[in-house]
């Protein structure tokens, strides 16, 4: 299956060079199949800058993780070949921009799929827990996949992150949120997604996880050697090599293909320093902080959530299946904490932070 035609222009318009010495093997880099790369290098390595070349192969981009300095925000810029871009912000945030936005609770798959890209930072958020709440819910609406004609690049910067979100979002410990992350890289394929995961420590990525990428890339290591089971790499690269190599190089290996690749500094992608939010005039207003959901807790979003499966008729009983609580605990949200606030006051606080339309809707069955 050849590259689209939108991909063809984008990559032209980039006119970024992306080009592979092979060294052992004949190897290719197929962009048209859902694999998973897996990209190692410190930082300035120019890991990032790499992941945005490989992305515009494909047809539709997911930029899920970056640094505290909005980096993800370069794909606004006039200087990136993409457009049509949707910016995912907090249930408490307001933004006004030229750009489609969606609120966390309002995001649906059919939203994502109709972008060219979709992507979230840590400024669209009031809290570094609200932005793994974005984050997870774009995760969650990926799943309801059903049937592909073309794949999905799902960026990672940093696997860290992902796990720790997965941490936050689902009380999950270390371990969990592994299984959860090798889960979601073997089914993720089925669904027509591909993924671009960095990281910068060997270990803050399991075995098994190594295990099914598809593309092994590794980019500048620094003082830092090659960790046991990839310095074979060794004799196609000296130690001195890897630990000065330029940040527009990176060894690839394919299955047993080994290659020199050479990738040219993307004319969009954020320098340090420079404030992405300034130069695109972003200014997110936010409003008051939303509370989250613990094991113990049910947060502002899973209340709203359950005032809105009852307003469209769903038993109190599905509604806890639903959203793992008691029966109890739905109906005291919904009789004590909904309604009540609703007659003393005349608006549920917990809707109101979340910008839900029944925050001022009484439920009755």
């Amino acid at each position: 299956m050849p590259l689209s035609e939108r991909v063809i222009e984008r990559l032209q318009e980039a006119d970024l060079p992306l080009k592979v010495a092979w060294l052992r093997g004949r190897g290719r880099l197929d962009f048209m199949r859902a694999a998973i790369w897996l990209i190692l290098g410190i930082k300035g390595s120019g890991k990032s800058a790499l992941i945005e070349t490989l992305a515009l192969y494909s047809d539709q981009i997911i930029d899920l993780f970056g640094s505290r300095d909005n980096e993800n925000l370069c794909w606004l810029r006039d200087t990136s070949p993409i457009d049509d871009i949707l910016l995912v912000i907090g249930d408490n945030v307001d933004l006004n921009c030229s750009w489609p936005t969606v609120r966390v609770s309002d995001l649906k798959l059919s939203d994502i799929l109709s972008h060219e890209l979709t992507t979230t930072c840590n400024a669209f958020y009031s809290s570094q827990d609200q932005r793994f709440i974005g984050v997870g819910a774009i995760i969650d609406r990926l799943w309801l996949r059903d049937g592909y004609n073309s794949f999905i690049d799902i960026l990672i910067r940093e696997a860290s992150s992902f796990l720790y979100s997965r941490m936050k979002i689902e009380g999950a410990n270390m371990k969990e949120a592994k299984a959860d992350f090798i889960f979601m890289q073997r089914e993720m394929r089925h669904l027509g997604y591909s993924m671009k995961i960095d990281t910068i420590r060997w270990t803050s990525i399991d075995k098994e996880m190594r295990d099914l990428a598809d593309y092994l890339v590794v980019k500048k290591t620094g003082r830092n050697s090659l960790p046991t089971d990839i310095n074979y790499l060794y004799k196609y690269c000296s130690p001195i090599g890897f630990a000065t190599m330029r940040p527009d190089r990176f060894v690839v290996q394919t299955d047993y293909p080994i290659g020199l690749g050479y990738s040219g500094l993307p004319k969009f992608h954020k320098l340090g320093g420079e404030s992405l939010m300034k130069e695109l005039d972003l200014n997110p207003e936010y409003g008051e902080e939303i509370e989250l959901s613990t094991a113990q807790q049910v947060g502002d979003m899973q209340h709203a959530e359950i005032i809105r499966l009852a307003h469209e008729g769903m038993s109190q009983g599905n509604i806890a299946r639903k959203v793992g609580r008691s029966s109890a605990t739905v109906n005291g949200h919904i009789q004590r904490r909904h309604n009540r606030q609703i007659l003393n006051g005349g608006e549920c606080e917990y809707c109101a932070r979340v910008g839900s339309d029944l925050s001022k809707t009484l439920i009755t069955y």
